[in-house]
């Protein structure tokens, strides 16, 4: 479908705030468990290993804050899109009821929207930032993930009907 009829998802609220990464849900990252994404990727930023044990209990709103005082990783710039694909991938895997709840989002295009001026990682709608264009990397992550996610399920899907018609077929051996 082209683009300019597909749905779009523009905010990560209501129904689709399990797409945010202040969603509250297990994510392991580096041995350590957080409370969300939010809270493992500023712990992920921090220059200093032990520096990332205080964002295992803080909510995302306070990590964010924190985040923004660590010093941090040298490589950070580089290294940042693959850490929120990591971190994104164990959210999903972690919390697997999330699973179906982002393949439901269809072939929808997912804009991380926002008024906090973050067109990095979104799209921010405020004035000031009115008809820039974000680069919505957190929603092409998602939308990454959702692609390998379904195509993994078909592929399962697929293998069961394979395995169905095996069953019924009474001269099908079973390999040893």
């Amino acid at each position: 479908m082209p683009e300019q009829y597909r749905e779009i998802i523009d905010r990560f609220t209501g129904p689709y705030a399990f797409l945010s990464n202040f969603h509250p849900c297990r994510v392991t990252f580096y041995g350590m468990t957080f409370p969300s994404v939010e809270a493992a990727f500023q712990a992920a930023k921090c220059a200093n290993p032990q520096d990332r044990i205080q964002f295992q209990t803080m909510q995302p709103a306070q990590a964010k804050r924190r985040g923004r005082q660590i010093r941090m990783r040298r490589d950070w710039d580089a290294r940042k899109l693959t850490v929120m694909h990591n971190l994104l991938v164990h959210k999903f895997n972690e919390n697997p009821e999330l699973i179906p709840k982002l393949l439901d989002t269809g072939g929808a295009v997912l804009v991380e929207g926002n008024t906090w001026h973050d067109n990095f990682w979104g799209c921010c709608t405020c004035s000031r930032c009115g008809g820039k264009r974000g680069r919505n990397n957190l929603g092409r992550l998602l939308m990454r993930l959702r692609t390998e996610y379904m195509a993994a399920w078909q592929k399962r899907v697929a293998e069961n009907e394979v395995l169905s018609r095996h069953r019924a077929d009474p001269t099908y051996r079973r390999p040893i």
